[in-house]
């Protein structure tokens, strides 16, 4: 078992069974532990998160993030999906929470695999992003773990800002269907 991806497996954190309270449950496999003790079998899967590359008048809306992981680094609006809650209701409700404002016309872009580290907890998330419209920020604010936010131009835009390989890798899927469309 390679000691790295186990450090960075959600299941490195547990040293008790959650079930029994026995020490020492099996966490070898990274995406399970399981008890010796008690049979106790939990699996970790992947949080869903859904961000949103959002245009106002030709420009994006992009995020500034005031806390870790990132911290002050770009990063499109949104966040975890809540349980019952569908990925664009989730999608809609960090939108309006971090920035106080209305989406509309949700493109699917792609869906990537992320790292995130927060409070010294490995999570592994699947990112789903789309691309939308903002008919109106009039009322446009940061909130919730937002800094502040920035209007740019799709071009103006340095993926290196940004604080997730995940959010590059979507930037770049967003830059060619501009392209395809004739849009950049």
């Amino acid at each position: 078992m390679d000691s790295e991806r186990l450090r960075n497996s959600p299941a490195s954190q547990f040293r008790h069974c959650p079930g029994c309270g026995a020490p020492g449950p099996d966490v070898s496999a990274v995406r399970h532990l399981r008890c010796g003790q008690c049979g106790f079998l939990f699996f970790f899967n992947a949080a869903a998160a859904a961000g949103a590359f959002v245009f106002h008048g030709g420009r994006l809306i992009l995020c500034v993030r005031a806390k870790a992981p990132g911290r002050g680094m770009l990063d499109v609006p949104g966040g975890f999906v809540d349980f019952d809650e569908s990925v664009e209701e989730g999608l809609r409700r960090e939108i309006r929470e971090e920035l106080g404002i209305a989406v509309g016309g949700f493109r699917y872009l792609l869906s990537a695999p992320n790292d995130y580290l927060y409070a010294q907890v490995p999570y592994k998330t699947t990112d789903i992003f789309f691309a939308c419209e903002a008919p109106d920020i009039g009322g446009i604010r940061a909130a919730d773990d937002v800094a502040d936010y920035v209007l740019l131009a799709p071009g103006e835009v340095d993926p290196e800002r940004f604080a997730f390989a995940s959010t590059r890798r979507a930037f770049a899927a967003l830059l060619d269907l501009l392209r395809e469309e004739g849009r950049a």
